[in-house]
């Protein structure tokens, strides 16, 4: 009986991929529990708890097998010579006691630094901003000002079936057959969409699309052709108080390209929603998105305009130049907002492995064991989602809000 609840308790964490087996994780589990339970003294509930975290930051921080089994090693020797002081313990550069769950930082178990005021926390986060160059290749616009030498053409391919089609066309009815997931490598050896099951080798109908549109539509890109829309704001020239605020906005496609229709924003420190409205876009609407957006109507008598909106965010109290902004792939909600700013903490830039950028879904989960996006997406979710993956990963408690 016993060994079932211990085999149990000490099951690895769930991983959208895993670098390595099951049954190898589960060794080390093991071996980790064995070691906390000769030199930490405590209930063994807590010490599987801490064990099948632990394997799980080693299993998250490995790429290959190969790095999983020299990370374990690394970690499985080391807490043998320190006899378990996890603060003198690091995998991928992190120290142990700075990853664990939140409710063994105050326990007798873990030797932990913990950030206590706003000051540590804030000195914390400004390590964490990306430079310009680092903003700039991963999409960034850092300038607000449009080069004039740069033609746009007026024709573009269609974001969702890959027509080519004239943009002063958008709006004249036509057949734009798409899937709405994003095609994904299967076993087999063809990419499979998500949507519908079918393969990009199918010889079925429904290998050109399972939805059908009456649009096409297209997403702008750069500066120049952004701005055709309205004019990008640099936050720079906005003074203000110093905050942290995660923020999220919803998009749907218009006559115009691809427009905010939804914003959150939340403070970091109070966990209060700042601002979260529906935004009426400034084209005509072709598509809410609704699945990923979750916006189902724009009522344009009592909606927030779009300079409305920005005439309230961008201010001395919400996003000026000394606000530190958290997101997932935050270029596309400043594109969309139209503003320039570069104290940015991106989730996405941050636990990209390579060119591979991981979903903000799949790192919620992986990280605070939270499912988000079940259905359809929140701005709001999203924005709390990014902000207590970069806690978690300073140590934070995520429900503190007394600073």
């Amino acid at each position: 009986m016993n060994n079932h609840n211990e085999s149990t308790s000490l099951r690895p964490q769930e991983m959208v991929r895993q670098p390595i087996g099951y049954v190898d994780r589960y060794k080390v589990v093991k071996k980790l529990f064995g070691l906390f339970k000769k030199y930490m003294p405590s209930n063994s509930s807590g010490l599987e708890a801490l064990s099948v975290q632990i394997e799980g930051f080693i299993a998250k921080s490995s790429v290959t097998s190969q790095s999983y089994r020299f990370n374990a090693s690394i970690v499985l020797r080391d807490l043998l010579k320190s006899k378990c002081d996890l603060s003198k313990i690091k995998v991928s550069n992190k120290t142990l006691h700075g990853i664990v769950n939140e409710k063994f930082l105050s326990s007798s178990l873990v030797k932990q630094d913990i950030l206590i005021t706003k000051e540590e926390v804030v000195l914390k986060l400004n390590e964490l901003l990306h430079d310009v160059t680092e903003l700039e290749k991963n999409g960034y616009i850092i300038d607000h000002i449009a080069k004039h030498d740069s033609e746009i053409s007026d024709f573009i391919s269609c974001t969702r079936c890959n027509t080519k089609f004239s943009k002063k066309n958008i709006m004249e009815s036509t057949v734009c057959k798409y899937h709405p997931l994003k095609r994904v490598f299967s076993k087999t050896g063809s990419n499979q969409y998500p949507c519908c099951g079918e393969t990009t080798d199918s010889t079925s109908n429904l290998r050109l699309g399972c939805k059908q549109s009456t649009n096409h539509v297209y997403r702008g890109e750069g500066i120049n052709e952004l701005s055709r829309i309205t004019k990008f704001v640099n936050t720079r020239n906005i003074d203000g108080h110093n905050n942290v605020l995660a923020l999220d906005c919803e998009m749907a496609f218009t006559s115009l390209g691809y427009e905010m229709i939804r914003l959150t924003i939340v403070d970091f420190f109070s966990l209060q929603t700042l601002f979260d409205e529906i935004i009426q876009p400034i084209g005509d609407i072709i598509d809410l998105n609704t699945q990923f957006s979750g916006v189902h109507g724009i009522d344009r008598n009592t909606a927030l305009t779009y300079q409305a909106a920005i005439g309230r965010v961008l201010c001395n109290q919400l996003i000026n130049k000394n606000s530190i902004l958290i997101g997932h792939g935050l270029e596309n909600d400043l594109n969309v907002l139209r503003i320039v700013h570069h104290k940015v903490i991106d989730t996405a830039i941050i636990y990209s492995k390579g060119k591979f950028k991981p979903s903000l879904k799949n790192l919620v989960f992986e990280h605070i064991d939270r499912k988000i996006q079940t259905g359809e997406h929140d701005s709001s979710e999203d924005a709390i989602g990014s902000m207590d993956v970069i806690k978690k990963k300073l140590g934070i408690p995520l429900n503190k809000k007394n600073w």
